[in-house]
Order: C-alpha cells, then sequence, then structure tokens
C-alpha cells in the first residue's frame, strides 16, 4: 500500500540494502574508520606476522571476520576423504625440521650431499610421523591416504635430491631449520614506515649459507607455485606475499653477514622449483611501502569484501565472501562499485593492481599519513 511501516527493524534492512546497492564505501561494506580497537602495527610495540598482512591484502573481510572477530567456518570431520594439504604440509615441515635438527652434528659441508645413513633417518621420522596422523583420524579413506602416504615419502626423498644438487650449484652447507625471530627471546624485525615501525615476527624452514657468506633462507611450500609466478614482476605480489624479505632481514638481523637472500622452495614432484628474491635497496623499499600501506588501511579500519575475480566451481575460495558455498557473484560486484571510493585508493592501488590498469582506481598524491609510505 505505499505506508511507512515504522519498524525500526525494516527500516535497519532498508538501509543496509540501499548502502550496499550504492557506490560508496560504508560500514556495511566495511568501513569502520573511527572504530575503537582497530590494532595499529606501527606503533613499534606489538608484533605482527607477514602471513597476517598477507591475509589482509588477500580479503580484508576476511582479515576482519577471522582474525579481530575469531570466527572460522565449521568443519565437518565426517566429511573428511582425504587429508587435507594443511595437514601435508605440517607433516613435510614437521619432518625436515626434526631431520635438520637430528643431523645437526653432521650438517652437509659446502656443496656435499646428504648421507645414505641420513636418508635412511628422514624416511623414519617421516613414517612415524604419518602413523601419528593416521590415529588422530585425520587421513581420510584408507586407500586414499595409503597412495598420498607413499607420495609424501618420494616427496620427501626427492628434496634431499634437490637439496644436493641445489647446494652443490650453489657450493652451500646446512646452517640449520627453523629460523624463528619476534618469539622466544628473539629480537622482531623492524620495518620502518611512515607514522611509525612494523615490529615483525615468524619463522622460516631453513637457512643455507654459501663459501662467500651470502645466507639463504628458504621458506618450503607444498602447494603449487602458480600463485607466486607473479613475484618475478612484483616482489610483493599486490601486497599477498610478504614472508620473504622479512626472513632475509632476519637472518641479517640474527645470524650477521652483509648479504642475504631468500627463496620459496616448492618441493612436491611436479610442482617444484625456486622463486628466489635478493634484498636488494629497491627491494627494500618497495617492501616497506607495501607493508605501511597495508598497516595504515587495516588501522584505519578498511575491511572490504575483496572476493575473488574467478567464480567457485570445484572448492570454495573465500568462506567469508562465500559463506553459503552457492557462489560469491554478489560480494564480487558489490566490490568492483565500491573499489572506486577515494577512501579505499591506496589500499587498492596495492591490493589490485588489474583496478589501476582499467582505469577504475587513480593513483595520485595523499597525505603521506594515508598512504604509510616507507621514509
Amino acid at each position: 500500500s505505499g505506508q511507512p511501516l515504522h519498524d525500526d527493524t525494516v527500516d535497519s534492512a532498508v538501509e543496509m540494502v540501499t548502502a550496499r546497492g550504492s557506490d560508496a564505501f560504508t560500514r556495511y561494506d566495511g568501513n569502520l574508520t573511527g572504530a575503537d580497537g582497530l590494532p595499529d602495527f606501527a606503533d613499534g610495540k606489538r608484533l605482527v606476522s607477514p602471513t597476517a598482512l598477507e591475509r589482509y591484502a588477500g580479503c580484508p573481510h576476511a582479515y576482519f571476520v577471522e582474525r579481530l572477530l575469531r570466527v572460522q567456518p565449521v568443519e565437518q570431520p565426517e566429511e573428511i576423504i582425504k587429508i587435507s594439504p594443511l595437514d601435508i604440509g605440517n607433516l613435510m615441515h614437521e619432518t625436515m625440521d626434526e631431520f635438520i635438527n637430528d643431523s645437526r652434528d653432521s650438517l652437509p659441508d659446502f656443496g656435499q650431499p646428504w648421507t645414505a645413513e641420513q636418508r635412511v633417518r628422514l624416511r623414519e621420522i617421516a613414517v612415524a610421523k604419518a602413523a601419528n596422523l593416521e590415529a588422530r583420524g585425520t587421513t581420510g579413506h584408507t586407500r586414499l591416504w595409503e597412495d598420498e602416504r607413499d607420495r609424501i615419502l618420494a616427496d620427501l626423498t626427492s628434496m634431499l635430491d634437490e637439496d644436493d644438487r641445489w647446494r652443490a650449484m650453489r657450493n652451500a652447507r646446512v646452517v640449520r631449520s627453523e629460523l624463528g625471530f619476534g618469539r622466544d627471546g628473539v629480537d622482531p624485525v623492524a620495518i620502518e614506515v611512515d607514522g611509525g615501525s612494523v615490529l615483525m615476527r615468524g619463522s622460516a624452514d631453513k637457512v643455507d649459507e654459501t663459501r662467500d657468506g651470502t645466507i639463504i633462507v628458504t621458506d618450503i611450500k607444498t602447494g603449487s607455485a602458480r600463485d607466486y609466478k607473479e613475484l618475478n614482476k612484483d616482489p610483493v605480489a599486490a601486497g599477498t606475499k610478504l614472508q620473504l624479505p622479512a626472513y632475509a632481514h632476519a637472518a641479517l638481523q640474527i645470524l650477521g653477514g652483509e648479504r642475504a637472500e631468500a627463496a620459496y622452495w616448492f618441493v612436491r614432484q611436479g610442482k617444484g622449483g625456486r622463486i628466489q628474491l635478493e634484498l636488494t635497496d629497491e627491494v627494500e623499499q618497495t617492501y616497506a611501502e607495501a607493508v605501511g600501506t597495508l598497516v595504515a588501511s587495516l588501522a584505519g579500519g578498511l575491511f572490504p569484501a575483496k572476493a575473488p575475480d574467478q567464480p567457485d566451481f570445484a572448492w570454495v575460495t573465500c568462506w567469508y565472501c562465500n559463506p553459503d558455498g552457492i557462489g560469491h557473484g554478489e560480494a564480487r560486484e558489490r566490490y568492483m562499485k565500491k573499489r572506486h571510493d577515494p577512501a579505499l585508493r591506496d589500499l587498492v592501488t596495492l591490493i589490485d593492481p588489474k583496478a589501476v590498469e582499467s582505469g577504475a582506481v587513480e593513483p595520485g598524491a595523499v597525505e603521506p599519513a594515508q598512504r604509510g609510505e616507507a621514509r
């Protein structure tokens, strides 16, 4: 009849739908500017990990719900058919960590291979850890697990083959496993940005040293290298790959030396290879600017839902943008409109380069406090 209902709930719902349908970045879209309690990671006091900032760059809304509200998708144990990629990664990481620590008195010297006895020991550690996973009931169907277990063992053996080849080529020796910083009494890595200092904490998987004194820090990856290829053009991959510079900084800070490199090592067969990054002045500048933009945007309360640009098919890419599992198309459409808002310009310029290329966002000079540039 067109008569107003005078109902607060309905009025609020209409307000939300209207705001979400507009081009403006509103509180219904994740604009929490001015809200109390937002973390300021440039205060030089609290610690943050590179992976946490990567998560924010990937989808600020997901970061807000997962990290600030501490809400996570519900897992259904009865639906586990095969071991998860996370459990595979943990198994391989923990095996290599224990193996290197177990061999600490006989680690290979410059360009020298692992011994036959050490290779046997690696397999023993892996078999024991695999048995523990199986006992916990997280490995899925028996037949599928048997095949995956054999593949994991083969991949671990292949890791030693590749490590021998790579260290012979670089004339490098194994130094240690798990280079931790910002924890257990070890100082964090400080990244100076406009407005303060960002203290990083984390842990790299493996450290080697070449005969000329170059320290090489390696982060082991059990997934595909596909999402990391962008590092060949952009050392921070739109803010989503921030580990390597922090690891290189930590190596110099903890172990000394004048030159450090860091690399992602993709260790599963068919997905292998290394993506290496040298800590140059240009990389450090780009890194500090990216970190500064992310922490400034986070402290400023910017949490748009940056839904994936490709539709979900076989699996859900972001449960926070697609909580019912039937698609994130509507969330993506909203983001495509909201990213024009001037409040998001600096953040979108970093995390969504395609928006700049398409002309949806025009990068320009703004106040330093907004940009979070490096000093």
